[in-house]
Parts: C-alpha cells; sequence; structure tokens
C-alpha cells in the first residue's frame, strides 16, 4: 500500500485541497492538476521493483527510475519530450525527472522521535508529467512534511499557476527544498560553532546564542554552560566531519541538478507556442537562476564549514602533540634530577671501590675508568654531531628536488 498525501487544484472553486490516495490500488485516477507526496522514502526503496515500476508509470517516466541504481543515486536530471506532428517542434508534453538528497543531524530531542538515530536522510525524487494548462502533476517521493505543509500555505495564498509553462509547478515546490538544504546545512554549520566554542576559554564568549548542544549525540548532549568547558573527542570532531562531508556532496550535485534544469527550461521556452507572454518566461529564467544561486551558496557555506573544521581537526592533534611534549619534558626532567645520584650510585658500586672494616679504600687503577669513558663520550657525540648534519644534507637536497 502506497498511501501519499495530494494536493488537487479544483479549477470551479479556483483552490488546493488535499486528501489521501493509494498509489498501489487498481484503476488510480490522478486529478489532472496536483502535487502527490509519497513521504515514506524507505518503504519506496525497499518495497519491490515492480511497485515502484506501477507507481512511475502513473506518471509516464521511464521504468529505469525503478530500480535500485535510481534510488541509491546522490543525484539526476532527465526529461522526455514530445511536440506536435507537423509542427517544426511545438511542445506538447514533457516528463522530466530529478533527484535531491538532503542530510538532517539530529538534537538529541529530535533523535528520540527517530529511535535514537544520530541523522535522517531525506532522497527527495521529482517525476513532472505535463502535458498543456489541462494536465500537470508532480510527484514527490521522500519529502519532508513541511516541504508539504509549507507549499500547502503558499498555494493557498496564491493558487494561480501559469501552466503553460512545463516548469510552473516547480517554483513554489524549490522554493521549499531550498529551505529544507538551508536547515539542514546550519545544522552542521552550528555543530562546527559549537566546536569551535569548545576552545575558547569560558570568559571569551558570552554569546546568548552559544551551543546549547556540543556533542549532538555522541556521549550525549550538553548544556550552553557546560559545553563552554568540555572539550571535544576525536569521535565528536569525526562523526561531524563526515556529516559535513556528505552535506557538500549532495548540495554539489544539487547545484548541478539545478543547471540542467534552468538550461532545460531555456529550451522548453524556445518550443512552447508564442501565446506565454514574454516577460514571464524572462521572470522565470530569473527566478529559476535565483533559486540557483541559493543553492551554491548554501554548497559553499558547507565548504567552508567542512575547512573550518579541518582546522579544528588540526588543532586537536597539535594540542595533543603539545601535551605528549609536556609529558616528555616531564619525564626528562625527572630524568636529570636522578642522573646524578645515579651516576654517584653506579660509581661507587664497581670494584674500583671497597668499604672494609679498616676504611674506605680506592683502587690504584681507577685511572682505567677515566681512559675507556673520556674518550668514548668523545666518539659518541662526534657520531650524534655527524648523523645530525646528514640528516640536515639530507632534508636539504629532498626540499631542492620537491621545488
Amino acid at each position: 500500500m502506497a498511501r501519499s498525501m495530494i494536493l488537487a487544484y479544483d479549477p470551479t472553486e479556483g483552490t488546493w485541497k488535499s486528501g489521501h490516495i493509494d498509489l498501489l490500488a487498481a484503476n488510480v485516477i490522478l486529478d489532472p492538476i496536483c502535487y502527490i507526496f509519497l513521504e515514506n522514502g524507505n518503504w519506496y526503496k525497499q518495497c519491490p521493483e515492480m511497485d515502484r515500476y506501477r507507481i512511475l508509470e502513473l506518471l509516464q517516466v521511464p521504468k529505469f527510475l525503478g530500480r535500485k541504481i535510481c534510488t541509491n543515486l546522490n543525484g539526476y536530471f532527465g526529461c522526455r519530450s514530445s511536440v506536435e506532428a507537423g509542427s517544426k517542434g511545438i511542445l506538447k508534453g514533457l516528463t522530466a525527472w530529478f533527484r535531491i538528497l538532503t542530510k538532517k543531524t539530529l538534537i538529541a530531542e529530535e533523535a528520540l522521535e527517530y529511535g535514537g538515530a544520530e541523522y535522517i536522510w531525506y532522497e527527495m525524487g521529482f517525476f513532472i508529467q505535463w502535458s498543456g494548462i489541462s494536465s500537470a502533476r508532480v510527484l514527490c517521493i521522500d519529502t519532508p512534511q513541511s516541504v508539504r505543509t509549507q507549499l500547502a500555505g503558499i498555494l493557498a495564498g496564491s493558487p494561480s499557476l501559469e501552466l503553460r509553462d512545463p516548469f510552473a509547478m516547480l517554483y513554489p515546490l524549490l522554493d521549499e527544498v531550498i529551505t529544507e538544504c538551508d536547515d539542514n546545512t546550519w545544522r552542521v554549520t552550528r555543530g562546527v560553532r559549537d566546536i569551535e566554542k569548545a576552545w575558547q576559554p569560558p570568559n571569551i564568549s558570552s554569546d546568548a546564542r552559544a551551543p546549547t548542544l556540543l556533542k549532538w549525540r555522541y556521549g550525549g548532549s550538553l548544556t550552553r554552560s557546560q559545553a563552554r568547558h568540555e572539550k571535544p573527542t576525536f569521535e565528536v570532531l569525526n562523526n561531524l566531519a563526515r556529516h559535513v562531508r556528505h552535506t557538500v556532496e549532495v548540495e554539489s550535485v544539487a547545484v548541478e541538478t539545478l543547471q540542467r534544469l534552468a538550461s532545460q527550461q531555456q529550451i522548453n521556452f524556445t518550443r512552447l507556442p508564442g501565446n506565454i507572454p514574454e516577460t514571464y518566461q524572462i521572470q522565470a529564467q530569473e527566478y529559476l537562476a535565483f533559486q540557483l544561486q541559493m543553492m551554491k551558496s548554501l554548497r559553499w557555506r558547507a565548504q567552508a564549514s567542512s575547512e573550518r573544521l579541518d582546522g579544528e581537526i588540526h588543532l586537536a592533534y597539535n594540542i595533543l602533540a603539545s601535551t605528549d611534549n609536556q609529558i616528555m619534558k616531564s619525564v626528562a626532567l625527572l630524568t636529570m634530577i636522578f642522573l646524578p645520584s645515579t651516576f654517584i650510585a653506579t660509581l661507587f658500586s664497581t670494584t674500583f671501590f671497597s668499604f672494609a672494616e679498616d676504611g674506605w679504600l680506592a683502587s690504584n687503577a681507577f685511572w682505567i675508568y677515566w681512559v675507556v669513558v673520556i674518550p668514548l663520550s668523545i666518539a659518541v657525540v662526534l657520531a650524534w654531531r655527524f648523523w645530525l648534519g646528514r640528516s640536515k644534507s639530507i632534508r636539504s637536497r629532498l626540499l631542492r628536488t620537491s621545488k
């Protein structure tokens, strides 16, 4: 059972109405103008391929999109056009499909709602079927509930769409998709900022927006005052770095997807009849270019967060190395403190000295000790200097070669 939500346009009343539909029911009839939301993405990925074929067949998209490879890709765009016979390429129908992913990292309170998960993926697939002002449908798979609710509110305020444009129903939908990506990007960005604040002394920052959670879920949540004194573990840094890199990856692919969408939009306008106002065409292209620029900005924000987090990881390693250095200095200091007494105790324990009842006696051959020790010490120092000079020479040659 593929139970889905539907937003259907009622032309008689000029309003959008919500309802439910089972996409696997027998003899499914879709409203001519509608959005369909199959929000259970896990079910869609795990259901048999034949069920996916049946769902996608409703919008006449290629069966190949129902295969496992297409449900695992991090993004794509494609379309299939049909033109009127003998019309020199006048567009009469268009089927398009694209996929955008976003990763939502969860704070402790949200994780409880998802069975303790650290994050959730929204692998959003969109399938468009358009055949003029009388028929325009968009199937949305694995979109967050917030996308549907926000879109319903927008359509309630301005229900009319220029359905002579095949992508007219996408513009408000993409607004909500970008909003969701923006929220998820800020989640990882705030996580990086929390890490940066954690390295600061407690009196440096008194920002009221200081981190409410530093550890997300790893080891439990921290209050703002605790977070400023709690240093992140390498597990925290590694997990956050993984989330940031995933965000950069999927948003980079989303940028390419929107670029292909904008390119196809321009092609569509050259193939449509001349009854679409030129002003609308210009404004539609400008708005899609604006949405593309927004996604690029999100990608760069995620990229900057990734680079900032790399700096924090390097800082953590440097602090760890500095701590190890301090420990080695302590060990060396202790060794130097006890070295004189160790030397004296060892020297007096040799057979050059004896402690008899008649007093303390020193051997007449004690000079042998110095004859052996002094040249040997000089030889060791000279060998060390030779090795040190040779290693510097090798390092210099390597540096010159690399240049």
